[in-house]
C-alpha cells in the first residue's frame, strides 16, 4: 500500500470514529454511562436535577409535566428562528476529546520530516504516536440541534421541536486480543416531539409527550487484521455489515405535585416515565423505560427573580443495565437567576452529578443566549471509578 493510501486510509478510520457519535443504548464495552438522547445545558449545569422543574421545552426529555413551568409572563419561548434561523445547538467535548482534536489537526499538517519528499508516512507517524498517547483514554464528542417553541397558558402548555444529533465514544487500544485497536461506538439520530402539560386538580399537572425519531447506528470494536484486509472496501464494510438503522415511536408520561402551596419554598414533587415500554429502534437498538423521581423547591426572593433548588432519583426500578449503583443514579443541583432586565438575562447554576460536581451559567443578549456547562460523566460502576469531565456549550437564536 502506497504512503499516500495508507494515509487516507488512516484518516478514513479516524473520521469515522470521530465524526460518529455515541449510541444511546449499547455504549462502548468498556464504558457503563448510562444511555440518553439529548442533554439540557440548563439542566447539566444544575446537576441534571431536572424531573421537578422544568419551565423549558427541552423539559420534554425529562419530564413533559414540567411544561406547565414555563414563564407566562415571557409569552412564547422560541428557541431556533422557525424557518429562518432554526439554531439551538449544542456542542459537547470531553477534556481529551477536545485535546485530541486539536492535535490531530496539528498531526495532519506535519511537514515533510524526513527528507524522502513524501509527507504522508510523516503525517501517518504523527497520527499513530498520538493514537498512542490517547490510548485507553474515552474520547466523546456531542453535537445536536433543538430548535423548538413552546407557551404556558392558564392551566396547560405545550412544547413541540426537532432533534438532530449526534454523539461519539471512542476508546483506543494496543490492537491486541477481542478489544481491538479501536473501539467504536456511533450514532446519529433525527427526528421530532411535541408534548403538553395540563392541570388536572388544584395542585396536579400531568403531561404526555411523543417522538418520533430515525436512528443510525454503528457500533463495532475494529481490530488491526480487518483494518489491513478490509483497507480497500471498509467503507462498504461499514454501509454493508455495521451500520444499523431503524425507527422508533415512544412516548412519555409525567406528573408535577405541588404539595405545598402555601409554603413560601413553593415546594414540588415530580414523576416522570421516560421512554414508556422501551424505546424500540429494532437492528438498530433499544432505549430502555426509566422512571425517575425529583423534588424541588422555588422560595421567592426580594433580591432575585429565582431561585430553584432540586434533587432527583433517576431509573428507579434499575432498568438501565450498565450497573445498579444508587449514588449514581442521584442528582441535586441549585438555579439562581441574579437578573432579568430586558434584554439582558443572567443565571448561574451549580449542583452533583453522579458524584462530581457541576456548574453552569446562562447568559441573554437580546435575541442571543449562550447557555454553559461543565459535568463529569461517569463511565465506570460507581461514582469515581472511571470519570470523564466534559464541556457543554448551546448557543440559541430566539426568545
Amino acid at each position: 500500500m502506497s504512503g499516500r493510501m495508507r494515509t487516507r486510509f488512516l484518516l478514513l478510520i479516524v473520521i469515522l470514529s470521530w465524526t460518529a457519535p455515541a449510541s444511546v443504548l449499547a455504549q462502548n464495552p468498556s464504558s457503563l454511562e448510562y444511555p440518553y438522547i439529548y442533554k439540557s445545558a440548563r439542566a447539566m449545569g444544575m446537576g441534571g436535577a431536572y424531573t421537578a422543574v422544568g419551565g423549558r421545552v427541552d423539559t420534554l426529555f425529562y419530564n413533559p409535566a414540567g411544561l406547565i413551568n414555563i414563564p407566562k409572563d415571557k409569552g412564547w419561548e422560541v428557541n431556533g428562528f422557525p424557518l429562518i434561523v432554526p439554531l439551538n445547538i449544542s456542542a459537547e467535548v470531553s477534556k481529551n476529546g477536545l485535546t485530541f482534536s486539536k492535535d490531530l489537526q496539528d498531526a495532519m499538517k506535519t511537514e515533510d520530516l524526513n527528507g524522502d519528499g513524501n509527507v504522508n508516512d510523516d503525517r501517518l507517524k504523527a497520527a499513530n504516536d498520538l493514537l498512542a498517547t490517547v490510548r485507553g483514554e474515552n474520547l466523546h464528542v456531542r453535537v445536536a440541534d433543538f430548535p423548538s417553541i413552546g407557551k404556558s397558558y392558564d392551566g396547560w402548555a405545550f412544547g413541540v421541536g426537532g432533534l438532530v444529533s449526534g454523539r461519539f465514544d471512542g476508546i483506543a487500544h494496543q490492537g491486541f486480543g477481542e478489544e481491538g485497536l479501536l473501539e467504536v461506538n456511533a450514532d446519529a439520530f433525527y427526528g421530532a416531539l411535541g408534548g403538553f402539560s395540563k392541570t388536572v386538580s388544584a395542585n396536579v399537572v400531568a403531561g404526555l409527550s411523543l417522538k418520533y425519531l430515525h436512528r443510525i447506528s454503528l457500533i463495532h470494536d475494529f481490530t488491526a487484521r480487518e483494518l489491513v484486509e478490509k483497507q480497500e472496501t471498509l467503507g462498504d464494510f461499514v454501509k454493508d455489515e455495521l451500520k444499523k438503522e431503524g425507527n422508533a415511536l415512544g412516548a412519555d408520561i409525567g406528573v408535577l405535585w405541588r404539595f405545598a402551596p402555601d409554603s413560601p419554598l413553593k415546594p414540588s414533587l415530580g414523576v416522570s416515565v421516560m421512554n414508556a415500554g422501551d424505546l424500540n429502534f429494532g437492528n438498530a437498538g433499544r432505549i430502555p423505560q426509566s422512571v425517575n423521581l425529583g423534588v424541588s423547591i422555588n422560595p421567592s426572593l426580594a433580591w432575585s427573580r429565582s431561585l430553584i433548588v432540586g434533587a432527583d432519583y433517576i431509573d428507579v426500578f434499575r432498568n438501565y443495565k450498565q450497573d445498579k449503583d444508587l449514588p449514581k443514579r442521584l442528582r441535586f443541583g441549585a438555579e439562581l437567576q441574579l437578573f432579568d432586565i430586558n434584554p439582558v438575562e443572567l443565571a448561574l447554576r451549580a449542583g452533583m452529578y453522579e458524584g462530581s460536581p457541576t456548574a453552569g451559567v446562562d447568559l441573554r443578549l437580546l435575541v442571543f443566549t449562550f447557555t454553559y456547562a461543565m459535568y463529569t460523566e461517569e463511565l465506570g460502576a460507581y461514582p469515581g471509578q472511571d470519570k470523564d469531565k466534559r464541556q457543554l456549550l448551546t448557543f440559541n437564536v430566539g426568545w
